[in-house]
């Protein structure tokens, strides 16, 4: 038999005995049970609990927050992440985006029609807006604002004037002169020149009445060149050119230059253009530089005179200047110059934003008694530029106003400082500021603290942070982080825990050291871990969710429960 077929018999009889065999059996409903991984019992555990700001208990501060930092792009496309912190948060905070160098184009014109989508789309979400930093010294259109008051150079100019070529004078035609000769004018005897002026006479000068044009004077003038024709024995030597400059025609004190010869000139045959006495031998008084008509006397000094000049050109030249804009015009032009950008962004959020962060970064790290300045520095970043430098520490009270008039007068004003764990001294700069901010009768209503923090910072001194900010009698709202001090694959469930209990500790302590009346609020400065493109923290584990696998919330969601739960 084939071997196929008997294969194909066999398979068949095995399957038919198979169901002959099940349906004689009784069935048997069988339970597999396995037991859940911890890891997925406790996510279970952590989703089960409601959103955050469920657990404020707002009564008891009227001005509490609980917010995120967002950027705008996640409100104009309605993000997954969006969607989210609508149901745990009630203040969305703007401020990462904002920046002047992004918004202010090489012409100075503003451009913020991504801000005004974003408010747009999210004042339907019926959620508390806080926006800045509208005042900063970094990411600023610097090389705009410092186009406009850089000093203006005005280049020089130079030129020539021909002052006298005989040329339309009647020939025997006279000139004035100081000496015992005579001038008349002549036809040039080589048939080149024209006309030409004959001097004749023993130390004899003539004198030329000159009117410059409206636009020079005589301290623009540099020196006078003239064509000369002479003989050894009549003007070629002698004791040399004279030349001087007076307010009228007659006597005058004529200053003393190299004869014609020294200056190369051949015997008895024109020079051109080789005669050039300056006007800086003459040290002219400050009324006569001034001059604009005057009387030039010029010759060549000899017993026995008897030459031509011809073509007295006059060589000017202005010298170039420095406009340097005054301190006064300065603070004017930086304060319009403010104007318009506040006014732009105050008009944006005037229906959405009661809460503004006016001036961020004001104290100076070095000198905390002073704010910010850029000084005398020439060195400083493209993007840098210190607004105080030119309006004084009056800038905030001028931004201050300026909000005040363009968006809404009952909207709160917020000073933002960071850096107050390491460098609390800074807060004292901040009262002071805040102090003489309102003396110029622009009112502060708080102050935004950021603070970032890690599970192992010495808790002493963020409670001596939060008691200095508690004596300043203002709102105080903080927006904070809080890391490992790990990247985001380093975590492990240890410091996950040490992160659980260093949000529960940190939310205590700001509840119980800022007086309930003083509470601004909390804001988390990332809601999710950082990504490894970020420009701070990058791919730190510093959220409250995780940033990818759908947002999962870790166990420092918990920890801020049971801080507000105190």
């Amino acid at each position: 038999m084939n071997m196929n077929k008997i294969c194909k018999i066999r398979l068949a009889i095995g399957i038919a005995a198979s169901i002959a065999l099940g349906s004689c059996a009784k069935f048997e409903n069988r339970n597999f049970e396995t037991e859940k991984p911890q890891q997925v019992i406790d996510q279970e555990a952590l989703d089960a609990y409601a959103p955050l700001k469920t657990y404020v208990n707002y009564s008891e501060q009227a001005h509490f927050k609980l917010g995120v930092e967002m950027n705008w792009t996640d409100l104009r496309s309605n993000s997954t992440l969006y969607r989210l912190m609508q149901a745990h948060v009630d203040e969305i905070s703007l401020t990462s985006e904002l920046l002047h160098i992004k918004a202010v184009g090489e012409d100075g014109q503003i451009n913020i029609s991504d801000l005004q989508d974003a408010l747009e789309k999210h004042a339907a979400s019926g959620m508390a807006t806080h926006l800045g930093h509208l005042l900063w010294h970094e990411a600023q259109a610097a090389n705009y604002l410092n186009n406009l008051v850089a000093d203006v150079n005005i280049p020089g100019e130079s030129g020539t004037i021909l002052l006298q070529n005989f040329e339309d004078d009647a020939l025997d035609q006279s000139y004035p002169v100081i000496g015992a000769g005579s001038t008349r004018v002549k036809s040039d005897p080589d048939g080149v020149s024209g006309k030409a002026l004959n001097v004749l006479g023993p130390q004899t000068f003539p004198q030329f009445e000159i009117s410059l044009p409206d636009d020079l004077k005589l301290g623009d003038c540099k020196s006078i060149t003239i064509d000369f024709k002479g003989a050894g024995c009549c003007g070629l030597y002698g004791a040399g050119m004279r030349m001087a400059v007076s307010n009228s025609l007659g006597a005058v004190s004529l200053v003393n230059y190299g004869s014609p010869s020294s200056y190369g000139a051949p015997d008895n045959q024109w020079f051109r253009n080789g005669i050039d006495l300056t006007f800086a031998n003459l040290n002219l008084s400050s009324a006569q530089k001034q001059l604009t008509n005057f009387v030039l006397t010029i010759g060549s000094a000899t017993g026995g005179a008897d030459y031509l000049i011809d073509n007295i050109t006059l060589h000017w030249e202005k010298t170039g200047q420095t406009i340097i804009k005054t301190a006064d015009e300065k603070r004017e032009i930086f304060t319009a110059e403010l104007d318009k950008w506040i006014k732009t962004i105050a008009e944006a959020g005037k229906e959405s934003v009661k809460s503004w962060s006016v001036v961020y970064q004001p104290i100076d790290e070095e000198s905390p008694s002073e704010i910010r300045s850029g000084g005398e520095r020439a060195d400083l970043p493209a993007n840098m530029f210190f607004w105080q430098d030119f309006l004084g520490k009056d800038y905030a009270s001028i931004a201050v106003k300026m909000i005040k008039q363009y968006a809404n007068a009952d909207d709160q004003i917020f000073f933002t400082e960071n850096n107050l764990i390491d460098n609390p001294a800074k807060i004292e700069g901040l009262i002071d500021l805040i102090a003489y901010t309102e003396s110029k009768g622009a009112s502060v209503d708080g102050i935004v603290a950021e603070m970032s923090m890690n599970v192992g910072d010495s808790k002493e001194k963020i409670v001596f942070t939060l008691q200095k900010l508690a004596e300043t009698n203002k709102l105080v709202k903080v927006s904070f982080d809080i890391g490992t001090g790990t990247s985001i694959n380093q975590m492990t469930n240890i410091l996950h825990q040490q992160q659980k209990e260093m949000h529960r500790w940190f939310v205590e302590a700001y509840h119980d050291i800022i007086p309930k009346a003083q509470r601004g609020g909390m804001t988390f400065r990332s809601p999710v871990d950082r990504l490894s493109g970020s420009t701070w923290r990058p791919n730190q584990p510093v959220g409250l969710w995780t940033n990818s696998g759908g947002y999962q919330r870790k166990p420092a969601y918990l920890g801020v429960i049971e801080g507000l739960q105190q």
